[in-house]
C-alpha cells in the first residue's frame, strides 16, 4: 500500500465562514505533516520533496456531513479527516453527528471544534466510547494549531490503513499457505523479518512458537527466555518495564478469556518510550490455535501528540496557561468550590502604556519584558494558584485562598517597582492596572467572572494606572451605560444624526468675514442637540471619531462649494482634525479625495490641528508637508495650552495660530495673560503667521486685541455658531459685521 500525498477532509459546521476558515488556512502551502509540524516545533529543515495536498470539502448541518462521508464510502475514496463542530441547530450536534459518522466508518480521525465545552471529556467519552480517533480543538484557534492537528490525524489515518491493510495481508498468507506448513512457516519468517515492527506468535498455551528479530530489537528480550519458548515469562518480562504492568496484565488475561477478540492497545515503557500494541487471533482452519502480538514504538508520533496538546493550552511566549487551559482551570476551581462551600478570586492584570513599550522600544523587547514580567508574577503567587496569559499585555491569576486578599494584590502592584534591566543599560520601570472578582459573590460562571474582573481593572485603569479595585454593580451599571453611549453614536453615524454650525472668523481692518469655522453638532432623538462635549470624547475613545470626523470634513467642504456656487464670496471653512484620524495611514488620501468629490479649492480649506496632535504623532512633519502640497491652510488650534517647546513651529509648515481663549478671557483681569498674547502676536508675525484670537467676547478684549494688532477674531461678540440658514443671511449681510466692529472702537 503506498503513502499517500493528499487526504480528504471534510468539515461540518453551520458557519459558511468556519468553512472558509479551514479551506483557507489548509490551502494556503503544501507541507509534509510530520516534517513540517516537527520543523515548526524545533526548528530543523523541511525535506519539501514530498509534500502533501488536502481535498476539502464542507457541510453545514451533521445529516449533511454523513450523507457526503456514506458517499465517499460508496466511490472507494473515503475521508481522511472530519472537523465537527460541537453546535449545530437545528439538526444534530457533534456528539451525536460523530455517533452517525463513526457507524458508517470507524476509522475516520475525528475533530471536535467548539469555543464552551458543552461536553466534558468524560461525557463525551461516555457517549463515543474510548478511542484515539477523537481530538478536541478550542476555539479560537490558530492557522498552526489546525495544520498540526490535519498533518498529524491524516498521517496517523495512513498509518491505521496500512496497518489494517498488513493485517489483511498477513491473514491472507497465513490462511493460504497453512496446507503446506514448510512453505508458510518460510512465507511467515520472511513477513516478520522485513516488518519494521516487532511481532511474536503465541499458542494457545501461551509457548512463544515464532518471533522476529526486531522483536529483539526493540524490546531487548534476554536469549533464555525466547529459549525457553515461556510465553508466560515474555510477558511477565515486559510487564517489568511498563509503567501501568497491571493494566496489560489484565488485557492479555482478558484476551486469553475471548481468543477471538482483536486489541489495539497503546503502553507506556518506563524509560519513556510509547509503543502500539495491535493483538489478534492467529487462526488455522477457523480454529484459535494462539494469538499473534504487533508492537509498533509510536514514540515519535505520540511526543509529537504531546506537544501540540501542550501547544494548544500554553502560551506560546511565557510557557503560561493560555485562554484554553484558563477556562478549564477555572471551571475546576468552580466545581471545588461548590463542593467545598468556599470562594475564590479572579484577578484581572493590564500592565499600564505597554503600547508605549513596543512602540518606543520594538516588539522584541516587548517581549522579553512579558516573559520576565510573567516570571516574577509566577514567583508571587502560590503553589496552588494558576497564572494565565490572555495575550498582549494582559494575565489572569485565580488565587483559591482569598484570606489577606488587599495586601496580596496591594504586593502584586508594588511587584513592578524595581526596574526591568535589558542589555544596552536602559532600564525600564512597569506598573499594572489590577480587578478582582470573587467567586461566587461577583459572578458563578466563567465568563461572568472575567467580564467583572474586567471591568474593575478598567476602572483602576481609568483612574491613571498604578492601582487596583474590586468588582463591584456599579462598574457594570456604568460599562453598560457607556456601551449603550457608544450604540447611539454608531446609529446616529448610520442614521445621519450629526449637523454643522458655523462660528465666523472677522478681519477687523478689512470688516470682513475671512473664514468661518465648522463645528459639530448631534441632534439625538430623546437627548436633542448635544455639543461635542458631550459626545466626541468617547468617540475619541472608541475609535469612531475617524468616521465622524472625515463626515464633518466632506459636509463641511461640500457646503463651502455651495455657497461659492451660489455666488457668495470665497472664504475658508476651518475643520478640527484629532489625533487619532492624524494617525491614519491614509490621511492625505482622504483629503485629496474630499477636495475631488466637492470641486473645493484647497486653498479655502483650513486644518486645524492642536498642539497635542502635533507632538503625538512623530511623522508630523512628513504628514504636513504632504498636506501643505495639496494646497490647504494648515492652523495650530488653542495655541498655549501644549506641553513642549515652541521649536516646532519653524520646522513644520504653518500657516496660521489661533490663541486659545483661555487667555482672552483673562485680558484686563491677568497682566501675565496679557503679556502672553503680545508675545504670541510679536512671535507669530516674526515667523510671517497669520495668528487669530478665539473665544473673543467682550469691547474691552477687542480693544485690546485691535491695539496689539490681532485684527482676526473669532467669538461671541462678533457671532454665535450658526446654522447653515443663519450663516448665509450673515453672508447676506455683510453689513452687520461692520456695525459691530465700528461699534467697539476704542475712542481714546
Amino acid at each position: 500500500m503506498s503513502d499517500r500525498t493528499n487526504f480528504r477532509i471534510i468539515v461540518i459546521d453551520d458557519n459558511p465562514s468556519i468553512h472558509h476558515d479551514f479551506v483557507t488556512i489548509l490551502k494556503t502551502e503544501s507541507f509534509h505533516p510530520i516534517d513540517t509540524m516537527s520543523a515548526e516545533l524545533f526548528g530543523h529543515d523541511v525535506n519539501t520533496s514530498q509534500l502533501p495536498q488536502f481535498e476539502i470539502d464542507v457541510a453545514s448541518q451533521g445529516q449533511e456531513g454523513v450523507q457526503r462521508i456514506q458517499e465517499a464510502l460508496q466511490q472507494g475514496n473515503p475521508y481522511a479527516l472530519a472537523f465537527v463542530d460541537i453546535r449545530m441547530p437545528p439538526g444534530w450536534d457533534g456528539i451525536e453527528t460523530i455517533q452517525h459518522i463513526w457507524a458508517l466508518d470507524k476509522d475516520i480521525q475525528v475533530v471536535i471544534c467548539t469555543a464552551y465545552s458543552d461536553y466534558s471529556w468524560e461525557e463525551t467519552i461516555a457517549h463515543l466510547g474510548t478511542t484515539d480517533n477523537l481530538l478536541i480543538l478550542k476555539k479560537p484557534f490558530d492557522n498552526v494549531s489546525v495544520r498540526q492537528l490535519a498533518s498529524a490525524l491524516t498521517t496517523k489515518w495512513q498509518l491505521a490503513n496500512k496497518t489494517r491493510h498488513y493485517t489483511t495481508m498477513l491473514k491472507q498468507q497465513v490462511a493460504s499457505r497453512t496446507m503446506s506448513l514448510q512453505n508458510s512457516l518460510s512465507l511467515i519468517k520472511s513477513t516478520f523479518e522485513s516488518s519494521s515492527d516487532g511481532i511474536i506468535l503465541l499458542n494457545n498455551d501461551e509457548e512463544i512458537i515464532d518471533y522476529n528479530n526486531k522483536l529483539v530489537d526493540m524490546l531487548q528480550v534476554p536469549n533464555f527466555i525466547l529459549e525457553s519458548k515461556n510465553g508466560g515469562s515474555f510477558l511477565t518480562y515486559l510487564c517489568q518495564q511498563l509503567k501501568n504492568p497491571d493494566e496489560f496484565s489484565a488485557k492479555m488475561q482478558e484476551l486469553k478469556q475471548q481468543s477471538d477478540e482483536i486489541s489495539i492497545d497503546v503502553i507506556k515503557f518506563k524509560n519513556g518510550r510509547i509503543f502500539e500494541c495491535y493483538s489478534q487471533p492467529h487462526r488455522l482452519n477457523d480454529e484459535i490455535i494462539g494469538r499473534i502480538i504487533d508492537f509498533r514504538d509510536i514514540t515519535k508520533r505520540a511526543m509529537l501528540e504531546q506537544k501540540l496538546q501542550y501547544q494548544a493550552t500554553h502560551d506560546s511566549l511565557t510557557g503560561l496557561a493560555n485562554r484554553v487551559m484558563l477556562h478549564d482551570c477555572l471551571k475546576s476551581a468552580i466545581n471545588n468550590a461548590q463542593v467545598n462551600g468556599t470562594q475564590f478570586a479572579v484577578l484581572f492584570i493590564d500592565f499600564d502604556r505597554f503600547k508605549l513599550i513596543n512602540d518606543s522600544l520594538s516588539h522584541s523587547i516587548g517581549d522579553e519584558l512579558l516573559k520576565v514580567a510573567s516570571k516574577r508574577l509566577q514567583a508571587a503567587i502560590g503553589s496552588a494558584d494558576t497564572l494565565s496569559r490572555l495575550g498582549g499585555d494582559e494575565f489572569v491569576i485565580i488565587l483559591t485562598n482569598t484570606e489577606n486578599i488587599e495586601g496580596k494584590v496591594s504586593k502584586l502592584i508594588t511587584l513592578f517597582q524595581e526596574p526591568f534591566d535589558f542589555f544596552n543599560g536602559r532600564q525600564v520601570t512597569l506598573t499594572a492596572s489590577i480587578g478582582v472578582s470573587f467567586y461566587p459573590k461577583d459572578g458563578d460562571t466563567i465568563d461572568v467572572l472575567l467580564r467583572n474582573a474586567d471591568a474593575a481593572m478598567y476602572k483602576a485603569k481609568s483612574q491613571k494606572g498604578n492601582k487596583y479595585n474590586f468588582y463591584t454593580a456599579q462598574m457594570n451599571m456604568e460599562s453598560l451605560a457607556i456601551l449603550d453611549q457608544e450604540m447611539e453614536l454608531r446609529n446616529a453615524i448610520q442614521k445621519g444624526e450629526f449637523f454643522l454650525c458655523y462660528q465666523p472668523q472677522v478681519d477687523m481692518t478689512s470688516e470682513k468675514i475671512i473664514a468661518v469655522e465648522a463645528l459639530i453638532r448631534w441632534k439625538h432623538p430623546k437627548k436633542g442637540i448635544l455639543p461635542p462635549l458631550d459626545f466626541i470624547p468617547l468617540a475619541e475613545e472608541t475609535g469612531l471619531i475617524v468616521p465622524i470626523g472625515e463626515w464633518a470634513m466632506q459636509a463641511a467642504c461640500m457646503q463651502n462649494k455651495a455657497w461659492q456656487d451660489q455666488g457668495f464670496p470665497p472664504i475658508r471653512v476651518a475643520v478640527n482634525v484629532t489625533a487619532q484620524q492624524f494617525k491614519q495611514y491614509n490621511l492625505v488620501e482622504n483629503i485629496r479625495n474630499i477636495l475631488q468629490v466637492t470641486g473645493l479649492n484647497p486653498k479655502y480649506l483650513e486644518l486645524e490641528l492642536t498642539e497635542n496632535v502635533i507632538l503625538s504623532n512623530p511623522e508630523i512633519i512628513r504628514v504636513v508637508t504632504e498636506l501643505k502640497k495639496l494646497g490647504v491652510i494648515i492652523a495650530i488650534d488653542d495655541f498655549g495650552t501644549g506641553y513642549s517647546s515652541l521649536s516646532y513651529l519653524h520646522k513644520i509648515p504653518l500657516d496660521r495660530l489661533k490663541i486659545d481663549s483661555s487667555f482672552i478671557q483673562h485680558i484686563q483681569s491677568k497682566t501675565d495673560d496679557e503679556v502672553i498674547i503680545r508675545a504670541v502676536i510679536a512671535m507669530a508675525k516674526s515667523l510671517n503667521l497669520e495668528v487669530l484670537a478665539e473665544g473673543v467676547e467682550t469691547p474691552d478684549q477687542v480693544n485690546f486685541l485691535k491695539k496689539n494688532q490681532c485684527s482676526e477674531v473669532q467669538g461671541y461678540y462678533f457671532s454665535k455658531p450658526l446654522n447653515t440658514v443663519e450663516f448665509e443671511e450673515c453672508l447676506k449681510d455683510p453689513a452687520q459685521i461692520k456695525k459691530i466692529i465700528h461699534a467697539n472702537v476704542d475712542s481714546k
